[in-house]
């Protein structure tokens, strides 16, 4: 008898596990704007200086209700709020929340304005819900300055779930009140700039009030409603955080944008900033829309300055000066891979500006001439931006780009040799020290914890590997100098970790690796589960296939943080006084998850290695608990007590994680050979399904495809393969036992004499087809049919 399959994990199965996560902080502003504008979940926004030029001052705007005329403002309870995006592409945000009786609906978005700015527009519909009664209300805008650690429970507000903060709110701005008439009008500050224009429906009273209950300084609506009638209130907020000013006079003669407009005018500037780019498609619609909103945030999280550069975000509270090399290569390679690579070129420009006066990582290193700071103290900064620097080229084939920073590129080059120089030390008995031609003992990351970390080293070599490629094919004269220091990193490496490899636990009969050149068995230091042996799979310096993937795995599962779900649980909060606060929130102990980083290493490891139930779940709680129920936003940690804790999200990195897996799941390019559709869910592949990715950048040149299920039983595949593949494989696991059984090339431009198309060549075995020396362009037909006794 033969058993039916079973189902493959998917995102019901998995999505439902547990409570997922919400969004605290929603972007509307446009891509590399240096004015952020965050809105919130209780219909107030922060706006903020990208670029740091004000410090921690941050301006807040939001709405507020007395649900009693003449009462006290008070905050909308964000708890009960629903938040979407127009669109994962368009991200202008509408918020739905009822309150006292009345349904609000909010609806922000940004405007560009001539100078570079973006305006905010806001309009607030508000109905009455009473069925029979008409209503009266009054409904608050204020307009605060203040520092970001005073309108939050801890200055570390991402480590805190979200709550409303009321000190902060209470000293409106002191602002000149110009009313055009009864509802609508104009606040100026004290230099005649426009700070604010309103306008609200006709026989609303509208007033700058100088005290209503606490609030000083504050914008109040009085409206009757009658039963079931929607009035609104359109606020537009003008781009003046950095500095910007505005010409009253033109401002009064501006005709209003309605909100249909305005929301059709913010459509343009993302449908632009889109356009023309390469093209992903997935026939799931929740994971379409994940991988088209962390594409559309990573362009948020870019901020541009007066010189062409860019600051590339991390996300979270900070502003972009806080700079993570290691972290926002995550996402810039993605955008490389997407056809970004002007965008990206303006972050290369300022990671290279780092290299003068640089102070180099934390750690005993020799000097820091040559080497790239920007905010972070990593140990592994200068490789991962060489990695960058190399990637965009690779991608871009930019060369008078690469020759033009030549100087600063060798001089990074230089400054890993001569750090390792100094670590090659060989004891008086002629043995080599543990750290041999490693980097010098330095701090990991965030983690306090210095050492010889493999973190640092296998990130730092993949970057300096990447770049000697680079040199090698630009024809850098002295290339092959760098190629032979990769292949002498790689080796010393290789051999540290060897020394670190022993047989652990006791009993076990498996080996384990330590995280660390001098760490002994079983000591935990920084954080395992992610600076561990998932890095040495992560950069290749451990291949899928190595037979100590499995004791690897295995040591995960049952001594570590490992799961069938996540891959790091933390043992606790690194910081204590914040790990109380989230237990006072919650009630009770947590589970704390570090999301998306280790999952995106063994997705792709049971990808290459066909273990697909293992890679599946990975793939769906990571989509599922990375991101966030209403708005799809990547964050940084998980916690299924607090659905409020949302760290940095959104997340810079994590955006480049989820893309990365998305396209790891649609092909993988291993050595010249690629992998089409690795681990695609079998649901991708029913009838009338088709999966299409259209000039996704490869270092090897472009890549297209589409797989179509034309029907029950034939699967079209047309592949446009960049030059220099040397074999292509493919991997077809449908439902209900259907597999391959013939591969037919349709008649073209290759047929024969006698007009027949060429027969298939390759190698066929049920699910997977291989081909050696494909050529360019790749058309099948393939034939399906049911397996015998599956259900």
């Amino acid at each position: 008898m033969t058993l039916p399959r079973p189902h493959e994990p998917n995102w019901s199965q998995i999505a439902g596990r547990y409570p997922r996560p919400r969004s605290k902080r929603i972007y509307i502003h446009p891509p590399l704007a240096d004015s952020l504008v965050e809105v919130r979940p209780d219909l107030t926004l922060i706006i903020k200086d990208a670029l740091a030029r004000k410090g921690q001052l941050r301006r807040g705007h939001g709405f507020f209700l007395s649900a009693s005329v003449g009462g006290d403002p008070q905050f909308f309870d964000f708890r009960n709020v629903e938040q979407t995006y127009l669109s994962p592409k368009e991200p202008i945000l509408f918020s739905s929340l009822p309150q006292s009786g009345f349904d609000h609906r909010l609806t922000s978005l940004t405007v560009p304005e001539p100078d570079g700015g973006a305006r905010v527009h806001l309009y607030l519909s508000i109905t009455n819900l009473h069925p029979t009664l008409a209503r009266s209300a009054d409904w608050f805008f204020a307009s605060v300055e203040d520092k970001h650690e005073n309108f939050y429970v801890d200055i570390n507000e991402d480590y805190v779930p979200y709550d409303q903060v009321l000190a902060p709110w209470l000293n409106g701005m002191d602002l000149e009140h110009r009313a055009i008439d009864s509802s609508s009008g104009l606040l100026l500050d004290r230099q005649g700039v426009t700070i604010v224009r309103y306008e609200a429906a006709p026989g609303t009273s509208a007033a700058y009030t100088a005290q209503v209950g606490e609030f000083a300084n504050i914008l109040q609506f009085h409206m009757e409603l009658a039963p079931g009638e929607t009035k609104k209130i359109h606020i537009e907020i003008f781009d003046t955080v950095t500095g910007r000013a505005n010409d009253l006079a033109s401002i009064q003669n501006e005709i209003r944008l309605d909100e249909t407009t305005a929301i059709e005018r913010s459509r343009q500037v993302w449908n632009a900033a889109l356009t023309g780019k390469a093209g992903i498609y997935v026939p799931e619609q929740i994971i379409q829309d994940i991988f088209d909103t962390a594409h559309t945030n990573a362009l948020q999280l870019i901020a541009e300055r007066a010189d062409g550069s860019a600051l590339p975000g991390q996300g979270g509270f900070n502003e972009y000066m806080t700079v993570y090399s290691w972290e926002v290569s995550a996402y810039l390679k993605m955008l490389n891979r997407l056809g970004y690579g002007d965008t990206v070129k303006k972050t290369l420009q300022y990671f290279l500006s780092t290299q003068a006066g640089s102070k180099g990582p934390a750690g005993d290193i020799v000097s820091p001439e040559g080497s790239f700071r920007a905010h972070i103290f990593w140990m592994c900064e200068t490789g991962a931006v060489l990695g960058l620097l190399a990637d965009y080229y690779l991608t871009s084939k930019d060369r008078a780009w690469f020759g033009e920073h030549l100087p600063a590129i060798v001089q990074a080059c230089e400054w890993i040799e001569r750090e390792r120089s100094a670590t090659k030390i060989v004891q008086e008995d002629g043995t080599r020290a543990a750290h041999y031609g490693l980097l010098p003992k330095g701090r990991v990351h965030d983690w306090p914890d210095q050492g010889h970390f493999f973190f640092s080293d296998a990130h730092t070599w993949h970057g300096l590997h990447l770049m000697a490629l680079a040199l090698q094919e630009w024809g850098y004269a002295d290339a092959a100098k760098y190629t032979a220091a990769s292949q002498d990193y790689r080796a010393c490496l290789e051999a540290a970790v060897r020394r670190a490899t022993y047989s652990y636990p006791p009993g076990e009969q498996i080996r384990w690796i330590s995280n660390e050149a001098y760490t002994e068995p079983g000591e935990k230091k920084a954080v395992y589960a992610i600076d561990g042996p998932a890095c040495l799979l992560d950069t290749g310096i451990l291949s899928a296939e190595d037979s100590l993937v499995s004791e690897i795995e295995y040591y995960m599962r049952s001594y570590s943080s490992m799961g069938d779900l996540f891959a790091v649980k933390l043992p606790e909060m690194e910081d204590a006084a914040l790990g109380k606060l989230q237990e006072q929130y919650a009630g009770s102990a947590i589970d704390l998850y570090y999301v998306n980083q280790a999952e995106r290493i063994w997705h792709r490891v049971w990808s290459l290695r066909g273990e697909r139930e293992k890679a599946l779940r990975y793939f769906y709680s990571t989509m599922a608990f990375s991101t966030t129920l209403d708005t799809l936003h990547v964050h940084e940690r998980f916690s299924p007590q607090l659905p409020w804790l949302s760290p940095w999200q959104p997340n810079g990195s994590g955006n480049g994680r989820v893309m990365e897996m998305i396209l790891n799941s649609l092909y993988l390019l291993e050595d010249r050979t690629l992998k089409l559709l690795p681990c695609a869910p079998a649901d991708w592949m029913e009838p009338g399904k088709r999966i299409e990715a259209n000039r996704v950048a490869t270092y090897l040149g472009e890549l297209s495809f589409k797989v179509t299920r034309s029907s029950l039983d034939a699967l079209q595949v047309e592949v446009q393969l960049p030059n220099g593949i040397q074999a292509f494989e493919a991997t077809f696991v449908l439902k209900n036992g259907y597999e391959i059984r013939k591969v037919e090339l349709p008649p073209g431009d290759d047929q024969n004499r006698e007009g027949r198309a060429p027969e298939w060549n390759g190698t066929l075995s049920g699910t997977h087809l291989y081909l050696q020396n494909p050529p360019q362009e790749l058309k099948l037909l393939l034939r399906l049919s049911e397996e015998k006794g599956i259900a």
